[in-house]
């Protein structure tokens, strides 16, 4: 192919030379917007308009809060703060639960080293002694401590 030496001009473009202009335009729009947005003036402005327009919108939001609320109950679903209490609450039982998993733990781990740990034998005199006591109490007295438990 030859090398176009018309200066960027392709006679076989019809929409070249648009293109060209849309592109100068797009360009020349972007440098002002840049730096027109880039200015105090302008961030100010946007500021005050974005205030307005919160201020504006504030009661229609409660309104439409308090309209989904109504729908909510009347539908017997649950709302946004009944659900974040919920979570809330269950978070709480799950902290507890692991509390208490921690202690259990300790629990058994303080139990093992008990049972690891070498028993003291029992004098023999002491052990002929709690045997003689329980065969001396009535059958009455060992039943009734049964049915206590």
């Amino acid at each position: 192919m030859s090398q176009n030496t018309t200066g960027g001009f392709d006679p076989n473009d019809p929409f070249g030379n648009w293109r060209s202009i849309r592109d100068a335009n797009l360009d020349a729009w972007a440098k002002g917007m840049t730096s027109l947005v880039n200015t105090e003036v302008f961030a100010k402005a946007i500021g005050m308009q974005l205030d307005t327009l919160l201020a504006a919108s504030a009661p229609v939001q409660d309104m439409v809060n308090k309209n989904m609320e109504t729908y909510l109950s009347t539908m017997n679903m649950p709302s946004r703060g009944e659900i974040v209490s919920l979570a809330t609450r269950l978070t709480n039982i799950e902290m507890r639960l692991d509390d208490m998993q921690a202690q259990l733990d300790e629990v058994l781990d303080a139990l093992r080293s008990l049972a690891a740990a070498p028993a003291p034998s029992a004098p023999p005199e002491e052990e002929a002694s709690e045997d003689a006591s329980s065969e001396s109490k009535p059958a009455s007295s060992r039943r009734s401590r049964k049915t206590a438990e």
